[in-house]
């Protein structure tokens, strides 16, 4: 399978880069109609979007069922497919416009709150741990959606500013004020734990 390079139009003349990107070959095989690339797709990129997910939702099912309604859509869109940059910035673009839906349509039913304590093992480093885990849940959950997507994507998915910027359609310098207030709403949570 041959790579394929495009360039990024939109960045200065000196920023230019060519973009390599074996994920938008394999979803322009998709676009022709070879499954079995869009089957690739899926088991490369499903953990990530569920991680994506969980993280905002703090529900596996639900994650699970988000990143199947991603790759749902993306397989409905396929033959309107260009790489215009890299395939990680289209999936999590779509991924993020899933979550703001979901989160609208919760909005409208009820919750049911479920805590889940489960400390069978005693080492106090494994309940730290746990404790700081859930800090860092509840921490997300309250953050305005833009901080939630834009810190989630550069931590958990390695995605840089101008990815992430791309993904969200917004400016690097918005990225970057969303990052810097999502870490400081971490510290302010981990400092409250340790008060």
């Amino acid at each position: 399978m041959q790579m394929e390079c495009f360039s990024d139009k939109n960045l200065e003349l000196s920023e230019q880069k060519s973009i390599c990107d074996e994920d938008a070959m394999l979803m322009q095989d998709v676009a022709n109609g070879n499954d079995h690339a869009f089957r690739m797709l899926v088991e490369k990129w499903k953990n990530a979007l569920i991680n994506f997910f969980y993280r905002s939702t703090s529900n596996v099912a639900t994650s699970e069922d988000l990143a199947q309604l991603t790759f749902i859509n993306i397989y409905r869109a396929r033959e309107n497919y260009r790489a215009r940059a890299k395939f990680s910035t289209y999936l999590f673009q779509i991924a993020r416009n899933i979550l703001i839906n979901e989160y609208r349509q919760s909005a409208r039913r009820p919750q049911s709150v479920e805590l889940e304590t489960d400390f069978t093992d005693d080492k106090n480093s494994d309940m730290e741990n746990a404790e700081l885990e859930e800090i860092f849940e509840l921490a997300i959950a309250e953050m305005p959606e833009n901080q939630r997507t834009a810190i989630l994507l550069l931590k958990q998915q390695g995605f840089t500013y101008d990815e992430i910027a791309k993904t969200m359609n917004a400016s690097v310098g918005a990225v970057k004020t969303w990052i810097f207030r999502a870490r400081a709403t971490l510290r302010n949570a981990l400092r409250e734990r340790k008060a």
